[in-house]
């Protein structure tokens, strides 16, 4: 468990946080890593099923995204050995561990759906 409480009064103890957190977001940051594992997260895919899931991807960003996630121990990769070959990819063990966060986002952006910040008219005037 992460005690937020400690990194506000323990400077090292924040940085090492901080690290971590950096790491962290490092492995899922991207236009569409996160789209990628959240359609994961519900089953396996075969490449053209992610390409349809996921509009406006080029078949080149998908698969270095894929690789990427790949490498990052996030997504596995299984080749059959048919003819054409035929490729699934799922989500680690490691990755099923995110599932309550993209529930998590889920909830936030329904809160949210009228907009998360106001309009200029309704945010205080500042002075110069």
């Amino acid at each position: 468990m992460v005690d937020i409480e400690r990194a506000r009064t323990d400077r090292e103890f924040a940085k090492t946080l901080q690290v971590e957190f950096r790491r962290a977001v490092g492995m899922i940051a991207g236009r569409w890593k996160l789209e990628i594992l959240w359609l994961l997260s519900q089953r396996t895919h075969r490449f053209g099923e992610l390409k349809r899931g996921l509009p406006g991807i080029t078949q080149h960003m998908l698969t270095a995204q894929l690789r990427a996630l790949e490498k990052d121990g996030l997504v596995k990769r299984t080749i059959f050995a048919e003819v054409p070959p035929r490729v699934e990819y799922e989500i680690t063990p490691n990755a099923r561990r995110l599932r309550p966060i993209f529930v998590e986002i889920v909830k936030w952006a329904q809160d949210n759906s009228s907009g998360v910040t106001a309009p200029d008219e309704e945010l205080p005037e500042q002075h110069a």
